[in-house]
């Protein structure tokens, strides 16, 4: 084989090593936002559908961080938490005989 030809493969080599190192690596903090917008999605359906208060007062539970990162949106009585405009997100939905419960 030519030297551009092995200088090519380990330029592949090194590129496919790194996304998989930065997948990897990256494994923590997503695993963390899931859990956070699970967490976030059921507090503000009960905050909204048990307590009854408004998403403005329900907002004011959460740190001023989260409320700055987080995207409530409300349909019906299902409530949905995403980070990263919408990438990760997860729902939670009221039933009237059970409460809230995530729906993911």
């Amino acid at each position: 084989m030519s030297r551009k030809r092995w200088i090519w493969i380990g330029v592949l080599v090194a590129a496919v090593l790194l996304v998989g190192v930065g997948a990897w690596a990256a494994q923590g903090p997503i695993g963390y936002a899931k859990m956070a917008t699970g967490f976030g999605a059921k507090q503000m359906c009960s905050c909204l559908h048990i307590s009854g208060r408004p998403l403005d007062s329900c907002m004011m539970d959460f740190p001023a961080e989260a409320r700055n990162a987080v995207t409530i949106a409300e349909d019906g009585n299902t409530v949905r938490a995403s980070v990263l405009f919408g990438a990760i997100s997860s729902e939670a939905v009221y039933e009237e005989e059970f409460g809230c419960r995530i729906a993911d």
